[in-house]
């Protein structure tokens, strides 16, 4: 995949249920989803857009089929999560994570983040390779924000 067949795009209200069906597919392979995941997937403009935050998409151009998802989360003026990173099955592998999250950390540049994190699971191994790959770093005070069971570990860089 080429950054000419794909374009990132902000949410819209209309994008809310391929954010969830995208997040839930890759929860649902991997773990379980929790109480926190329900909430969030199931009305992200009030939990992530209407608090600060963003969620952008990566469309296929040719076929204008949403791939993938990834949400910033505002914590603080300076501080964002990058959270709920998924990429449909059939199109992992292809760079379109890789592109995605730098959209989303551009994002959060602009919004004068200093302070980017994430949680996630070491079991994810490609979604650890690419955190590192893009900078991110393991944070050893494991004190999770948020209270997903699956997280272990958590990891962030300075913008």
């Amino acid at each position: 995949m080429t950054q000419a067949t794909v374009d990132i795009i902000p949410f819209t209200p209309e994008l809310a249920e391929d954010f969830k069906v995208i997040n839930q597919a890759w929860i649902e392979k991997y773990f379980e989803v929790e109480a926190e995941d329900q909430r969030v997937l199931n009305d992200p403009k009030k939990y992530l857009i209407d608090t600060g935050g963003q969620i952008l998409f990566a469309r296929n151009t040719e076929s204008g089929q949403i791939i993938a998802a990834c949400a910033l989360k505002k914590w603080a003026d300076d501080e964002y999560e990058l959270s709920k990173m998924g990429v449909l099955e059939g199109n992992q592998g292809t760079g379109v994570g890789k592109l995605l999250a730098l959209a989303v950390i551009e994002e959060a540049k602009k919004r004068g983040c200093k302070r980017l994190f994430l949680e996630s699971n070491r079991k994810l191994k490609p979604a650890m390779k690419l955190y590192e790959k893009l900078g991110f770093k393991e944070f050893n005070n494991h004190e999770s924000r948020v209270d997903y069971h699956r997280c272990d570990i958590v990891m962030e860089m300075f913008l």
